[in-house]
């Protein structure tokens, strides 16, 4: 297994791989952010591509981005999608750790359904979002 960080013409020919997964993702977490901004924030620098190989190929990706709250630096997870999550999980967590302290961040931030909540156990909830109809 091999994981990195996509440039912006590998971006370009990973996406189409991932692209409506990742966006049926963001539909059932709201849908306050698309594939189609997350390829965009990718491909200008603004968030990061990461990609985890196996050895035929693209096995998932998880865009990520350094944020600056209020009293720290944190690496947000602004989307992740991918197959055998049970196999390349624990290396990719490895990776973004790696990668997000040597950015300067102090920790790990991600949204998302509630089952999430058993691939990481030591996380604490921070909050829910609700939505109300008009």
């Amino acid at each position: 297994m091999k994981i990195g960080i996509a440039n912006a013409a590998e971006v370009d020919q990973i996406w189409p791989r991932f692209s409506a997964r990742l966006q049926a993702a963001c539909e059932r977490t709201g849908g306050d952010i698309s594939s189609g901004e997350l390829w965009q924030m990718c491909r200008s620098g603004q968030a990061f591509c990461v990609v985890v190989f196996n050895g035929e190929g693209p096995k998932a990706i998880l865009i990520m981005q350094f944020q600056k709250w209020t009293a720290k630096t944190v690496m947000r997870c602004l989307g992740i999608v991918g197959d055998g999550v049970d196999e390349w999980l624990p290396a990719a967590r490895e990776f973004i750790a790696n990668m997000a302290r040597e950015g300067g961040a102090t920790s790990f931030v991600a949204e998302g359904r509630d089952g999430w909540a058993k691939l990481f156990p030591d996380a604490k909830k921070l909050r829910t979002t609700y939505e109300v109809g008009l």
